[in-house]
């Protein structure tokens, strides 16, 4: 019979790393109390959050989901990085790799390590999850790629209107000038 309070962090672990998983794991395991608490509240201005997890309870729970090789997200004490319930966040594992990236790089330290990540249903090693501090975000490339469509349109769009301007400019001309012919001589 299953242990109630496994039973609980099963249920817990099944809302947490949800259908569509979007993480990054990492190990906290070294950092004093008042950097967990600070790095906490750097996460959570990105409107993310890091939970602790029991390894095999929630290694069972990806899984089942379909995300094989993620045994190395367990060894040793790990936390996921996912975004806050009921907020939006374009990409947690991106957003959460800026975040770890940045915190590292102001306190001078290796902590908290990455493990690992989940991104658009793909699991990340560990060199691939911190790679993600480089990417841009999911609505920075649709706004590039936006830019890029709708620049040739633009270019044109000036080069019709510069050129009908031009043609505009010559047919003013040529009927002032008949104008002119054409006003009697005094």
């Amino acid at each position: 019979m299953p242990n109630a309070l496994n039973v609980a962090i099963h249920a817990e672990y099944e809302t947490l790393l949800g259908d569509k998983l979007d993480a990054l794991f990492v190990q906290p395991l070294g950092m004093t109390v008042a950097d967990d608490g600070k790095f906490r509240e750097k996460l959570a201005e990105s409107h993310l959050r890091m939970q602790v997890l029991k390894g095999a309870l929630a290694k069972r729970v990806l899984e089942a989901r379909g995300y094989a090789n993620t045994s190395a997200f367990f060894e040793g004490p790990a936390a996921v990085i996912v975004a806050e319930p009921g907020k939006t966040v374009d990409s947690a594992a991106i957003a959460a790799s800026k975040v770890v990236s940045a915190w590292r790089k102001a306190k001078s330290a290796e902590l908290p390590v990455i493990k690992g990540g989940v991104l658009e249903g793909m699991v990340l090693s560990p060199a691939e999850a911190k790679g993600l501090d480089k990417m841009p975000g999911k609505r920075e490339v649709q706004a590039r790629i936006v830019a890029q469509i709708m620049g040739p349109g633009a270019r044109l769009n000036g080069q019709i209107r510069a050129a009908g301007g031009r043609i505009a400019g010559a047919i003013k001309t040529h009927v002032t000038n008949l104008e002119k012919q054409a006003a009697p001589q005094a």
